[in-house]
């Protein structure tokens, strides 16, 4: 009995295995191709919204740079319509627009279309030494998009999810939305 109970344990054991074989990744070569279509500026429109909510903003004129990365700068006055706290949001004005830099992790790609996370810098504004606080933007690091290369175009979601002031988190933030689409330059 111990003896066919172990041989029906190894058979579960090696069914249960073989059935948990993740997806190959994309080869080197592949990601490589990838970020070549990809390659190029970008000029859209970025909006901003609550991540679960209203629009914030409607459409300002914005341009995302794809090299290795993706480059895009985000403009904090967007952000500054959702504080408030007076002094942060005159911070985030005073700011102005931030660069966020993202890497590609890709998941899907097809003969015309990529799908990919953007895995985006934390963005730091230095302040102290009699300037205003430093502000620290956090971001989600499950937001994407994806990109038809036969048209030209990109579509992409970033998500500051934390603000920090100095060495506090500003607890009251919501986490919020910027959606970006474009077409290449």
């Amino acid at each position: 009995m111990k003896q066919i109970t172990t041989i029906i344990l190894f058979i579960a054991l090696v069914f249960i295995s073989s059935c948990n074989k993740d997806e190959p990744r994309f080869s080197s070569s592949e990601i490589q191709k990838a970020l070549f279509e990809l390659k190029g500026t970008y000029h859209g429109e970025m909006r901003a919204s609550y991540y679960h909510g209203e629009t914030i903003s409607e459409g300002n004129a914005c341009k995302a740079v794809s090299k290795d990365s993706l480059t895009v700068n985000m403009d904090l006055s967007l952000m500054a319509l959702s504080i408030t706290d007076e002094k942060i949001a005159s911070r985030l004005c005073d700011i102005g627009t931030v660069q966020v830099k993202a890497a590609y992790e890709f998941y899907q790609m097809d003969e015309q279309m990529y799908h990919f996370v953007l895995l985006p810098k934390n963005v730091i504004c230095l302040g102290g030494l009699g300037a205003p606080e430093t502000v620290k933007i956090v971001f989600d690091q499950s937001f994407g998009g994806s990109a038809d290369y036969f048209h030209h175009s990109i579509m992409f979601n970033l998500s500051p999810k934390e603000l920090w002031l100095g060495n506090k988190k500003y607890e009251p933030f919501q986490q919020l939305v910027y959606h970006f689409e474009g077409s290449y330059e």
